[in-house]
């Protein structure tokens, strides 16, 4: 690296400009530097997940969603999963487990989204930021399956985390 410069710094994220030297070529890259962030599949049953519906700015609409939010840096990421749950639904888990984890857009950002999944769920109050609007509901794996097929479901790591917790943890196959 022959030089890194942060260009823009918001609530959220920040903005740098790396130039780097390889080959005998430089190259500048915009890199937006956001934290580590969780993904719930929370099951109130076995055979079902909850997903909440809030509106999105930056897609213009109300998505659904998987429970998800930004690592705080003073926790431990299953504490950190398990606040956003609180906090998304109200609801908190008895038990949580890591299931995989994928960089969001790795062309020009370093944000890892780890997944999860939250068993023997207890219902309790909301806790939202100032920012947030939320619904949540419950549906079937099976109809949450249907709503990626049919276009319902848009956002990409949830349709990710959906995906691959029918096809390898429930060695289902309704994608």
């Amino acid at each position: 690296m022959v030089e890194s410069e942060t260009v823009f710094k918001g609530r959220v994220f920040k903005v740098r400009a790396d130039v780097v030297s390889a080959d005998g070529k430089t190259n500048r890259f915009d890199i937006v530097e956001h934290p580590m962030s969780y993904t719930v599949i929370a099951r109130p049953k076995p055979d079902a997940v909850l997903l909440i519906r809030q509106y999105r700015h930056a897609a213009g609409a109300y998505l659904w969603e998987l429970p998800a939010g930004s690592a705080d840096a003073d926790e431990s990421p299953l504490d950190g999963v398990r606040r956003e749950l609180r906090e998304e639904t109200g609801y908190s888990a008895e038990t949580v487990r890591e299931i995989f984890s994928t960089y969001m857009s790795p062309g020009f950002c370093t944000e890892l989204m780890r997944y999860f999944v939250a068993d023997g769920l207890t219902s309790g109050a909301t806790q939202f930021d100032e920012d947030e609007d939320i619904e949540t509901q419950t549906f079937d794996l099976e109809a949450a399956m249907a709503m990626i097929r049919a276009g319902e479901i848009t956002d990409a790591k949830t349709v990710a985390g959906l995906l691959y917790f029918e096809r390898f943890l429930t060695g289902g196959s309704s994608a």
